[in-house]
């Protein structure tokens, strides 16, 4: 089974605060992310692709960009490094 993660894992791990993490995954911003039920609360789970896609658009808005083209410029990476990997 593939490890996941919580926000706060991942917040703690990119030094990206938990409520911009959630504010990217509502807008969609991060596809992949899955989301529990626990109870009558619901919980968002982080892949490692996940965490390496907020990384990626943390580094494009620290550039200065966008969230829009910060987030095109991740995934486009994500998915260079990707096909890098196939070769």
């Amino acid at each position: 089974m593939l490890k996941t993660f919580s926000i706060k894992q991942v917040s703690e791990m990119t030094g990206v605060s938990k409520n911009r993490i959630r504010e990217w995954a509502d807008k969609g911003l991060l596809p992949g992310v899955q989301r529990i039920s626990v109870g009558n609360r619901e919980h968002r789970r982080f892949t490692q692709s996940d965490i390496h896609l907020v990384m990626r658009i943390k580094e494009y808005q620290e550039q200065e960009y966008v969230l829009k083209i910060a987030t095109e410029n991740s995934k486009r990476g994500s998915l260079l490094k990707q096909s890098e990997d196939i070769l």
